[in-house]
């Protein structure tokens, strides 16, 4: 499993989660944090012991990371030092191994549902500026940094509508990009997933059973995660 892998899973608890605070299947989290939390404790599910590999934390200083994405080897430029903004990571992930000389390998921003444009293209070229500071890909502890957020969309008691939102969504995101000046050495990914849907229900399907749910919901729950990696 990769770190994209269970940011995708922490989307999908969340939505979970949501459901089973409220037993309305149609609910939108409005508090960023328990997709924060969820993803952290995702992330960590690929330790093997306690901080290892990786080293997790919340909330943390913008200009901390930055310095930490370059190895220890490498001097981090002083003309960065005034264009990396003030404010904290959602998360950052560092490496659990080197204990002495504190690397920052990836970072996370995180958005709830249906963020505006305005704060996804400052999310996004927060997590593009780091990739500035080194000289070449080997001057890099920092090997990826990930956006993840929610979108929503009702009247989708289709197929043919849940594939049209989809598209929608990714044509969305390869706009944002398209926008941003994005290093060689630097790839980039969307991938854009349903994590739910109003459907039919079923007169047999336990889910449908379970939860009381009348099927009638018209609604769609969409994740996204865009990936920036070298």
């Amino acid at each position: 499993m990769t770190i994209r892998e269970q940011l995708k899973k922490a989307l999908f608890q969340s939505c979970d989660d949501a459901l089973e605070f409220s037993n309305d299947e149609t609910s939108l989290i409005g508090a960023e944090y328990l997709i924060t939390v969820n993803a952290a404790k995702s992330i960590q599910q690929l330790n093997y012991s306690l901080g290892e590999p990786y080293k997790i934390y919340l909330e943390y200083p913008t200009w901390k990371v930055a310095r930490n994405t370059i190895h220890y080897s490498f001097k981090f430029p002083r003309a960065s030092s005034d264009t990396v903004r003030s404010g904290k990571v959602d998360i950052a992930v560092y490496n659990g191994r080197r204990s002495s000389l504190p690397e920052c390998m990836c970072v996370v921003e995180v958005k709830g549902f249906n963020p505006s444009k305005m704060k996804i293209i400052d999310d996004l070229g927060r997590n593009l500026e780091y990739f500035s500071f080194g000289v070449d890909s080997s001057s890099f502890a920092l090997s990826q940094t990930h956006f993840i957020a929610l979108h929503s969309y009702k009247n989708t008691m289709s197929d043919n509508k849940e594939q049209s939102n989809l598209k929608r969504i990714e044509r969305r995101y390869r706009e944002y990009l398209s926008n941003l000046s994005i290093p060689k050495i630097v790839k980039n990914n969307i991938e854009v997933f349903t994590i739910r849907r109003g459907t039919v229900p079923e007169v047999n399907d336990s889910y449908i059973q379970e939860f009381g749910l009348t099927g009638s919901e018209d609604y769609h729950f969409m994740g996204v995660v865009v990936t920036f990696e070298i």
